[in-house]
């Protein structure tokens, strides 16, 4: 067998385990432990990245200072992102096991009703196109989507 032969079959081999492991617009960012949602990624990184995303693609300059799983309104998880002003959250749900996992192609922000719980969250109806729960004070709610991550720099994966 030939160099090029067996690097091609390493390659395909490690694209389909990626694949098997990893939908597109999906990553794992937390875990179930002792029945509590509890952030696993690097807090710092996904601040940084998605400040810039934020004001990259909607112009919104969040100064996010935290990041966090919250358990959502209708039952599920948010990743919550919390900022002086404002609000950002992202779907979460438990994958494989104790994962859990975000969309991260998809985001909801306000400063309109930053404090309500279940205004401005993201809710998908089948597939991985989503909208924008309403704020109840009928206050503003941006929905941000992107084509790659807008949890990490340069939108890869």
């Amino acid at each position: 067998m030939s160099r090029t032969h067996l690097i091609l079959i390493v390659f395909l081999g490690l694209t389909a385990f990626s694949c098997t492991h990893a939908q597109k617009g999906w990553l794992a960012i937390g875990e179930i432990q002792d029945g509590k949602a509890v952030l696993t990624a690097d807090k710092t990184e996904l601040l940084r990245a998605y400040n810039q995303n934020l004001q990259r693609f909607s112009g919104i300059n969040g100064e996010f200072t935290e990041v966090s799983i919250e358990t959502a309104a209708q039952g599920g998880y948010t990743l919550v992102f919390l900022g002086k002003a404002y609000k950002s959250t992202f779907r979460v749900e438990k994958a494989d096991g104790t994962v859990l996992r975000v969309n991260y192609t998809i985001s909801c922000t306000t400063s309109d009703c930053s404090q309500e719980t279940g205004g401005c969250e993201p809710r998908f109806n089948g597939g991985d196109r989503g909208n924008c729960s309403p704020c109840s004070n009928d206050g503003e709610c941006t929905k941000t989507v992107s084509s790659s991550s807008l949890l990490s720099v340069g939108g890869k994966e």
